[in-house]
């Protein structure tokens, strides 16, 4: 038989190393390079708005507000330098 116990401890180490390292701040410009990395194949068309998000997230985050904002549906990645 299946230990299936063992199966569900996996998925929940999966699921908090996932959640930990998505969740990881940095800088504007390296949340941009992350965006454009995704923005490709069918998603090329938003290329374009993860630079202008850059420039947006910089703007916002010298203001205090530390997020860079996804292109896609808008969530918001936590950011902790400006730059």
């Amino acid at each position: 038989m299946f230990d299936f116990g063992i199966l569900r401890s996996v998925a929940v180490a999966g699921i908090l190393v996932g959640a930990t390292t998505t969740v990881q701040a940095k800088s504007c410009t390296e949340q941009g390079r992350e965006c454009a990395s995704w923005a490709v194949g069918q998603y090329t068309s938003y290329k374009g708005a993860c630079a202008k998000e850059v420039g947006a997230c910089k703007a916002r985050c010298k203001q205090g507000q530390k997020y860079f904002l996804g292109v896609l549906v808008g969530n918001q990645y936590p950011i902790d330098t400006c730059n």
